[in-house]
């Protein structure tokens, strides 16, 4: 029932490359916190060279490509990309890693945007290179939004639970997603990681079959600056900003706004 040891990036990769994955990313609707983000910072895509990182089937390609002077979207899954070409025919999509994005000149975008907790699918190093690698496309004062699992939330380290229902068909349903999500928790549980800096962690996303890195504001203010970027907003779930000192442990992840500096 228990796997051995294996890494983050092949847990994770094992998912995002399995068949038929685009059909758990075809909503179409913005988080209330990316909205929020978009909207209060949309100067810096609106006329300008966006790149769009992990764009999974397009949900955030609509709101973003008709507003960019050039518009740009990635994904390491193939089956992603080919959904995209072929129902967003003439959007500029490439089968890239965000870890590696040589492919492009240094300053060739001033907008980033790294949705769906991206950047925490992969390990703490793949997350500092992706890091590093945002900065070098970026133009000077280029904005980077992404998000990312927030490791104050009060249910980060929570395993799954049952659903109940009086419909006794609705319940069994409700038992056997359980089973399945208990099983998904149970096999990888053993390679959650709690570091002074960050925790890997399997939550519900994909029923608790992925691991991701979770990580606090403070920290990631300070990794940022390292990584040469100036914090500008921090936006919760519900997209409200929040400032330093507010309370964010109802917060699954958070929204991070950021400056090239």
């Amino acid at each position: 029932m228990f796997e051995t040891l294996i890494t983050q990036d092949e847990v994770n990769s094992r998912v995002y490359h399995s068949h038929g994955i685009s059909g758990a990313y075809r909503g179409k609707l913005l988080e209330p916190a990316e909205a929020m983000a978009l909207l209060t910072y949309c100067t810096g895509f609106t006329g300008r060279n966006v790149l769009d990182v992990g764009v999974g089937t397009g949900r955030t390609a609509s709101y973003l490509s008709p507003l960019a002077r050039r518009y740009v979207c990635i994904d390491y899954s193939a089956e992603m990309v080919e959904y995209i070409r072929a129902t967003l025919p003439g959007t500029e999509v490439h089968l890239a890693d965000m870890r590696d994005l040589t492919a492009w000149d240094a300053a060739a975008f001033d907008f980033i945007l790294a949705t769906n907790n991206v950047l925490d699918a992969v390990s703490h190093d793949g997350r500092l290179k992706t890091l590093g690698e945002a900065h070098r496309v970026l133009s000077t004062d280029g904005l980077l939004l992404f998000s990312s699992h927030n490791r104050r939330y009060r249910m980060a380290q929570s395993g799954p639970s049952l659903e109940y229902s009086r419909n006794p068909a609705s319940q069994a349903i409700h038992l056997v997603k359980y089973a399945q999500r208990l099983v998904n928790y149970l096999r990888i549980r053993g390679q959650r990681r709690f570091e002074e800096e960050y925790a890997i962690l399997n939550d519900i996303g994909h029923d608790y079959r992925l691991l991701h890195y979770y990580i606090d504001r403070d920290v990631q203010l300070r990794q940022l600056a390292a990584a040469g970027f100036r914090l500008l907003d921090v936006f919760d779930s519900e997209g409200r900003r929040l400032r330093s000192g507010d309370d964010d442990t109802s917060s699954p992840s958070l929204m991070y706004v950021a400056a090239r500096a």
